[in-house]
């Protein structure tokens, strides 16, 4: 792609965010100076290496999702918040009674998109002792943890007293991992192991009704495929701490704009979701100024 066909993309990308229209190629001419028969032959280019597509023939075109990624990458690194509003957020930030909880919903208030923090401890925490009681269809397990978490989890195991039993002795720690589970009962340490691997991290979320703003809103598949990654725990932290992504269309129709950031023990990402036609330069500067406010703030 040469530096022309660079400018006319992102001039296009930034129309369609705007109004969400075909974008005609008399827009494209007057917006980089162009003759109209050299902004159509530069189109046409555009669209055959799959970062535009023409919805009609008499159209204009808009974005593809290569489209939006390439324009979206190429807004890396962002730029942040104006120094104002981030002194601000540090502020209000270092005296909230939950920093986490006010993080999250200044993100959402700024960027104006649903917006998800998941913090993951970096190290995990010894397992000190399980507790096991039958229920009628399984097993109710307890796990006390160092730092006193507790983390309790239903298991579709059905078990005797007796083996319960035996298995609480076998999980007297403290223990970095499980010890090897004795005979006959290796499908219950692999549950407890899942549980342990998955449960100990912790999510806030905020501003869903954000995405009913978004025009793409009248589409319940939109909206089912955007809460949906909305309500996922996202085990799996994606963006490490100082790192800020973008995730186009990977989930169709949806993007995901991510910010790795850090705190103590603790490790993780903030979140913003929206429609694949995203305001991008905002959600980028919000992510990964927040992200910079929360790390610094409150590095421990």
């Amino acid at each position: 792609m040469t530096a022309r066909q660079r400018a006319i993309l992102n001039l296009l990308v930034e129309a369609y965010i705007q109004t969400g229209a075909p974008v005609p190629s008399a827009r494209v001419a007057e917006g980089t100076g162009l003759s109209p028969a050299l902004a159509r032959y530069e189109l046409i280019a555009l669209e055959e290496m799959g970062y535009l597509t023409k919805p009609h023939a008499s159209a204009g075109r808009v974005p593809t999702r290569q489209g939006f990624r390439q324009y979206s990458l190429s807004l890396l690194p962002p730029k942040g918040l104006p120094p104002a509003v981030q002194e601000r957020v540090e502020r209000a930030l270092l005296g909230a009674r939950e920093p986490e909880a006010f993080l999250v919903k200044v993100a959402a208030g700024l960027s104006g998109y649903p917006a998800l923090l998941r913090l993951r401890p970096r190290k995990r925490p010894r397992l000190l002792q399980v507790h096991l009681s039958p229920l009628p269809e399984g097993t109710l397990a307890v796990l006390v943890l160092e730092g006193g978490r507790v983390k309790e989890a239903r298991l579709p195991l059905t078990l005797s007293p007796a083996r319960l039993k035996e298995a609480e002795e076998a999980l007297q720690g403290p223990f970095e991992r499980l010890p090897k589970a004795p005979s006959g009962l290796e499908d219950l340490f692999s549950a407890l192991e899942r549980v342990l691997a998955q449960g100990l991290g912790q999510t806030y979320r905020e501003g869903l009704a954000q995405a009913l703003k978004e025009p793409e809103a009248r589409d319940p598949a939109f909206l089912e495929r955007l809460v949906q990654l909305y309500e996922a725990e996202g085990e799996d932290l994606l963006t490490p701490p100082g790192r800020v992504d973008v995730r186009v269309g990977e989930v169709e129709g949806v993007s995901a704009v991510q910010a790795g950031l850090a705190r103590g023990e603790w490790t993780g990402e903030l979140v913003l979701l929206g429609p694949m036609r995203m305001r991008y330069p905002e959600a980028l500067a919000v992510a990964y100024g927040l992200s910079q406010v929360y790390t610094e703030g409150h590095a421990g």
